[in-house]
């Protein structure tokens, strides 16, 4: 039995983006190896329990592990006198660890304490000699250039690393051997989906709105440095599609949890299908999946969460992402070669808006660059991914 661990992927998460990794993940792992005798957990989970989950015309069972900050005394003592809870002999059994790192995580923007959560995972399954392989995710960007150093320097035991868009590899190249080093693509793009049917006749727009940009993100005070008035965008954009003649406009949350929170997509959409009430509110989905067949079904889409974007993408439905970080410009522009993208950081409130109308108008033009997309990016490296996981497991 080969057991295998993947690292800060839940699939219990109500973001959706991290959800989506765990699914893909776990749908990538089962398919380049096809083994009989494999058993996969998931680490950093809210629960501890075993399942299983349908994904396209497969099931897949699996196991899921709270996750902890090891090295932590605190955590150590959970360890100790929560041992059913936790089960830390689980982690002495693992023969490969492959890390996600919640797709963006390994990174110092999102704050330390984030940032020693994935570190010391990676620290700890170095004392345990275990092999270690980084899935494909943004990596960096580091400001500490102290942090930045224990960052790589746990990197170079690893047997490979990816990064899931070029300006990820560049960085990792000054640091990690070409060797361990690949350029690949988010695991999302493997996700399956089924796509909604919705009314014929109409233009379908999806607007997915980021609860964490509108308030401001974690500090509520424009954490992440926007030029852009995030709000006005977002009502200047559902205004102008409202008045469009034979547009539908769809509130998208992609990050649903059902509580109050900071990051709480679906309570900003709710305020804002009560705002303009010609709107549809789009359902607190209850997976990835679920929320991917949505957006499949949309005649164009625009929004600041990612693994939404990607989900729009991998679809072949014209999206214009609303950039929040360098990893959207790493991914969709470099990587893509797809240059349709509002830039919230380096650009003020109109030029984004008018970005998203420019997209709009040429919407049969950026269907034909992401099908060109999937057949010469996205499918061969997904491909030499599989190759590869399979060369970290069974050679």
């Amino acid at each position: 039995m080969k057991k295998i661990a993947i690292l800060w992927a839940d699939p219990y998460n109500t973001n959706l983006g991290v959800s989506a990794l765990a699914y893909s993940s776990l749908a990538l792992i089962e398919d380049a190896l096809k083994l009989k005798d494999l058993s996969v957990t998931f680490v950093g989970c809210k629960f501890t329990r075993r399942d299983k989950v349908l994904l396209g015309d497969n099931e897949y069972e699996f196991e899921t592990l709270e996750g902890l900050d090891y090295f932590r005394v605190k955590s150590l003592l959970k360890m100790l006198f929560q041992y059913k809870k936790y089960k830390p002999h689980k982690l002495l059994g693992f023969d490969y660890i492959v890390d996600i790192g919640a797709g963006d995580s390994y990174a110092d923007i999102y704050g330390l304490a984030r940032f020693y959560r994935m570190y010391n995972s990676k620290r700890l399954f170095k004392v345990l000699r275990k092999k270690q392989l980084l899935l494909p995710q943004t990596i960096g960007p580091f400001k500490d250039k102290k942090i930045e150093k224990k960052a790589f320097d746990i990197l170079k035991s690893f047997t490979y690393v990816f990064g899931r868009d070029q300006l990820s590899y560049n960085y990792a190249n000054k640091f990690i051997r070409r060797d361990k080093l690949d350029e690949s693509i988010d695991v999302a793009f493997y996700l399956p989906f089924k796509a909604y049917k919705f009314k014929e006749g109409k233009t379908h727009i999806g607007i997915n709105v980021s609860g964490l940009l509108w308030n401001g993100g974690y500090t509520k005070n424009n954490q992440f440095n926007l030029t852009s008035n995030y709000q006005k965008l977002i009502r200047n954009t559902i205004e102008y599609f409202i008045n469009e003649e034979n547009c539908v406009v769809h509130l998208v949350g992609h990050v649903v949890p059902e509580y109050e929170h900071v990051e709480n997509d679906f309570t900003v959409c709710e305020l804002l299908n009560k705002e303009y009430n010609s709107t549809i509110l789009a359902p607190r989905f209850k997976s990835p999946i679920e929320a991917k067949s949505y957006i499949a079904g949309l005649n164009f889409f625009t929004g600041a969460r990612m693994h939404s974007t990607i989900a729009a993408f991998s679809a072949g439905v014209p999206v214009c992402p609303m950039a929040y970080s360098r990893k959207f410009n790493g991914l969709f522009v470099n990587t893509l070669q797809y240059d349709w993208l509002g830039d919230c950081v380096n650009d003020d409130t109109q030029k984004v808006f008018n970005d998203i109308v420019d997209a709009f108008n040429k919407r049969k033009e950026l269907k034909e660059r992401i099908q060109e997309s999937h057949i010469e990016i996205i499918t061969p490296r997904l491909n030499n991914l599989k190759e590869k996981l399979k060369d970290f497991v069974l050679s």
